[in-house]
């Protein structure tokens, strides 16, 4: 009777010990990745509102150049 419990409970250590550890390793793992996640988001955010204030750039660059190359034809004729 002894050994038979013996042998459960370090079964049960062994075996659920082992997965305990890997739940654990696996849950640290999803908080990084969560966590890294959220920084992504912040890039992606930072980058998006770059992009549109290039895109405004340029399409005031556009702008100039479309009035100076009409200034340029208009002064021609």
């Amino acid at each position: 009777m002894f050994i038979s419990g013996f042998i459960s409970v370090l079964f049960r250590y062994v075996v659920f010990g082992s997965f305990y550890n890997n739940i654990e390793l696996l849950n640290h793992n999803f908080e990084a990745l969560n966590n890294n996640l959220g920084d992504l988001k912040i890039d992606i955010a930072k980058l998006d509102k770059r992009a549109d204030e290039h895109d405004r750039r340029l399409d005031r660059h556009h702008e100039r150049i479309k009035d100076l190359r009409d200034k340029i034809r208009g002064g021609n004729y």
